[in-house]
């Protein structure tokens, strides 16, 4: 018989012992390459790695974060403190808004609504802005020593977490993934352990991927953060794949969750665990 355990900090029931069986709700990938000079973004056909499309009219220094929504694509750069828009057609639509008081952006994230944003600038705080440019709220995240460049919203049985790396995957060396809760209270550390070189971290609605920036390739993890399969990036032409942030289209990633979604697996389920001893201390 199938127990389901009812925890209330979440919206819905988990399910133990089951893993998430939903198909993937976005087989397209956007990446944001570093450069020396104007950034391009890569569109990605992520059962093959195959490059479809690649952006290069954009403006800013030295690509960093990337989200898509809809037909916008909103990236930042590590040379200043914008918000730009790119449309899927190809068109530079320019600043979107700033962000106060730093001098360079990392990775994006978006929940629906609003965006969050790391700091390029030496602190480990994500921004969290309204579309219109309006600061809401400011995310200290503890476990990120600064320059962190992988940041992702994701939500699994009604509850909204982020997902953040510990330092700048630019560096090189092992680096790890750690959850934290909306307002950064910190919930499980390494839940995804990588290699080397991991930077940008995109959620396709049942796993996680995140960017190897010196290999070319890009990583899959499922829901409990077990390595599933390396995809090798081909048809970048003369661009280099150096690939810091990753977004799959949230329009598409945010719908409301299916039943096999919210079925579990034994792993997630334990930082529900977390998240429900944290709140009843």
């Amino acid at each position: 018989m199938l127990r389901c355990f009812s925890i209330p900090v979440i919206a819905g029931v988990l399910c133990l012992g089951l893993a998430a069986t939903a198909l993937r709700a976005d087989n397209i990938l956007y990446a944001n390459n570093a450069s020396g000079g104007a950034p391009y973004i890569y569109q990605i056909d992520i059962t093959t790695g195959m490059v479809l499309q690649t952006y290069t009219n954009l403006s800013g220094n030295n690509g960093r974060g990337v989200v898509t929504v809809g037909d916008t694509i909103y990236y930042t750069t590590a040379g200043d403190n914008n918000v730009y828009k790119e449309s899927k057609g190809g068109v530079n639509e320019g600043v979107a808004f700033s962000v106060a008081g730093a001098s360079g952006l990392a990775t994006m994230a978006y929940d629906g609504t609003d965006f969050y944003i790391g700091d390029y600038s030496g602190t480990n705080n994500v921004y969290k802005y309204s579309p219109t440019g309006t600061l809401l709220q400011t995310i200290p995240l503890s476990h990120c020593s600064s320059f962190c460049d992988g940041l992702e919203f994701f939500k699994m049985g009604g509850q909204g977490f982020l997902i953040s790396n510990e330092f700048d995957g630019g560096f090189g060396g092992p680096n790890g993934y750690d959850i934290y809760d909306l307002n950064g209270n910190f919930i499980k550390t390494l839940f995804i352990s990588t290699s080397s070189g991991s930077t940008g971290i995109a959620f396709d609605g049942t796993d996680f991927w995140t960017s190897n920036i010196f290999d070319g390739t890009v990583s899959e993890w499922d829901i409990n953060g077990t390595f599933v399969k390396t995809v090798s990036l081909s048809g970048y032409g003369g661009n280099s794949p150096l690939v810091e942030d990753l977004s799959f289209d949230y329009s598409q990633v945010l719908t409301p969750e299916p039943g096999t979604l919210v079925l579990m697996g034994t792993g997630f389920l334990g930082i529900f665990g977390l998240v429900r001893r944290r709140f009843h201390l």
